[in-house]
């Protein structure tokens, strides 16, 4: 009996053992494997090409001039600052210029943001939004509505690609726009060849108006193109798209997520986010008008402080 309850003990002491060094490897293997794929992730998040930079001076987003050590937009906002009796409701875009530093190093924070000019602080880290996240639900954007118009109109300015008509550079492909507003300044020469767009774009409360972070343009890829994955200058906007012409193969990938454009269907992100765009179809070209529309959380001041700060192109 005593030789059968120490057999007894010993098996039971081994099976414990051995269970305890199982469990303890099982964690450090699923502690690894968690390490592993958020370090893949996080290095997958910034695949960044120097393809989608270029050296215009006017270019917010690739100048040099606008990086948040510079100071400039701190010197700016304390310049808008002291013509105003009251400066209740500028709290938020402070607070971002003390992240500056944050920006140009780790962006964690930012929930996957990396804006390379401002980061506004406090305002929603959402990626995709849709009408109703605006006021009136964009009902006075009218852009479905008009989707016939402004086709028309677009298909009469394709006819001359020598008009107006802009390359941007791409690693693969051909990349063309068209732009209608740039950088806050309204093109009169392209906005005269497509008047009934343009009065459907001015007419919209949203869209960025007088400042260097709102664009209107016409934006088409060819078949092969790859517009590189990049980050956007700011969170304080909403990237609207109208697709025109969609072929098969076409798609949209904004922080890993993958999204087809339909045609008459409008698709809005937040473009601080690492985004890039693909056409890996054989034939036709995909087509969309892109405008630029307010965060709809900001206020009517920190509006006013941001066209202050970052003017049109012309102005900066």
């Amino acid at each position: 009996m005593a030789d059968e309850n120490e057999f007894l003990v010993q098996t039971y002491l081994f099976f414990k053992d051995f269970l305890l060094k199982g469990v303890i490897a099982v964690a450090v293997l699923l502690t690894a494997t968690f390490i592993a794929k958020r370090s893949s992730k996080k290095d997958h998040k910034r695949p960044l090409d120097e393809t989608n930079f270029c050296s215009s001076p006017n270019c917010l987003r690739c100048s040099k001039m606008f990086k948040p050590s510079t100071g400039i937009v701190s010197e700016k906002l304390v310049e808008f600052s002291s013509t105003r009796a009251d400066n209740s409701g500028l709290e938020r875009l402070y607070k971002g210029m003390r992240c500056k530093e944050s920006l140009e190093s780790d962006s964690d924070h930012l929930s996957g943001q990396r804006p390379t000019v401002l980061f506004v602080s406090g305002v929603s880290s959402r990626v995709w939004y849709n009408q109703h996240d605006f006021k009136y639900g964009l009902r006075s954007l009218s852009l479905p509505r008009n989707y016939e118009l402004i086709k028309s109109e677009f298909e009469e300015i394709n006819e001359n690609l020598a008009q107006g008509w802009l390359r941007n550079t791409t690693p693969e492909g051909e990349w063309l726009v068209f732009h209608l507003f740039n950088q806050g300044e309204k093109v009169l020469e392209n906005c005269a060849c497509c008047p009934n767009t343009v009065g459907i774009i001015e007419s919209i409360g949203p869209f960025i108006k007088g400042c260097a972070f709102g664009n209107a343009l016409f934006s088409v890829l060819k078949p092969g193109t790859h517009i590189t994955p990049h980050y956007g200058p700011t969170n304080c906007r909403i990237r609207c798209h109208l697709p025109l012409f969609v072929p098969e193969g076409c798609f949209l990938c904004v922080n890993e997520e993958k999204r087809q454009w339909n045609e008459k269907e409008l698709l809005l992100f937040d473009d601080s986010f690492l985004h890039e765009a693909k056409h890996t179809g054989l034939k036709g070209e995909r087509i969309i008008l892109m405008l630029d529309l307010w965060q709809p959380q900001l206020s009517l001041i920190e509006k006013e402080a941001l066209c202050f700060i970052f003017p049109s192109f012309s102005r900066l």
